[in-house]
């Protein structure tokens, strides 16, 4: 499955402020019962290796969900296998109560990979080329032209970068770079959005700005997971927190105890030499 096929659809161009413009890029009508993601007893390998043991996590629509764990506590590749993006060796994963095999509605998923702050800054592709990309279905097929052009201005408007539309992807900043592939993730209007480490390697005024921007999408009931090493942002941003370590994953309600329970974790972590 490409990457191309992870983003979702949305139809007119508007003119507002970026906080009433992500009311306008969200469409809850589609969402036809509360689980997004399920995953049941899910077992995965690498090399023979068991890394995730018994997983089992149900994301519902309008969760947002911070992971935090240790690096190599298989955080990206639990994200993968809710995608489909990695086959488990035992369990089930469904995606809007379809198994992920014959799942085929991937317009109802927006993804941004790690892959993403690593892109190539010498491609000379334009943000908008690269937002519009978004657009692009299954088997090469494409929508309406004028359809896909009014749907790019109103992701490129919904992340505030408009004026950066014909610029090159080369010229732009880190924090720049990821509002496009966040635009590009929202170009077919989602339902959720998944995104891996998506403030990794940007400045922190560019941190906050696109922890905002979450912020007015999950206000407007955009499914949200998203995986993270910034504790701070998770606690402040998040519905639920989940931890991994050793296999497996805890999820925690963010119900203001949410400091001391990861104190405890990263404290243990930190003597086991884990980070």
């Amino acid at each position: 499955m490409s990457s191309n096929s992870l983003c979702a659809g949305f139809g007119r161009v508007y003119d507002g402020e970026a906080g009433d413009d992500m009311e306008d890029i969200i469409d809850t009508s589609k969402i036809k019962d509360n689980e997004v993601i399920s995953l049941k007893n899910v077992d995965f390998s690498y090399n023979g290796t068991l890394v995730l043991t018994n997983i089992n996590i149900t994301v519902e629509k309008g969760d947002f969900i911070a992971i935090l764990g240790p690096n190599g506590s298989s955080k990206s590749t639990l994200l993968k296998i809710m995608l489909g993006l990695l086959t488990p060796k035992a369990g089930e994963v469904k995606i809007f109560g379809q198994n992920v095999r014959h799942f085929k509605e991937w317009s109802k998923i927006g993804y941004i990979s790690q892959q993403a702050a690593n892109t190539n800054t010498s491609f000379p592709a334009t943000v908008e080329e690269i937002v519009s990309s978004g657009y692009y279905t299954g088997f090469g097929r494409l929508f309406d032209k004028a359809e896909r052009k009014a749907a790019t201005g109103e992701a490129l408007a919904a992340v505030k970068i408009t004026d950066l539309s014909n610029r090159l992807i080369g010229q732009l900043s880190g924090g720049q770079r990821q509002k496009v592939f966040l635009a590009r993730a929202l170009v077919k209007k989602p339902e959720a959005l998944f995104l891996d480490e998506p403030t990794t390697g940007i400045d922190a005024v560019s941190q906050q700005e696109f922890y905002e921007m979450l912020a007015k999408l999950h206000k407007n009931r955009m499914t949200i997971v998203m995986i993270t090493h910034d504790i701070d942002a998770a606690i402040k941003r998040a519905t639920k927190v989940g931890y991994m370590e050793d296999g497996n994953i805890n999820i925690y309600e963010n119900n203001g105890n949410l400091s001391g329970i990861l104190a405890s974790r990263l404290i243990g972590e930190g003597a086991r030499g884990r980070i």
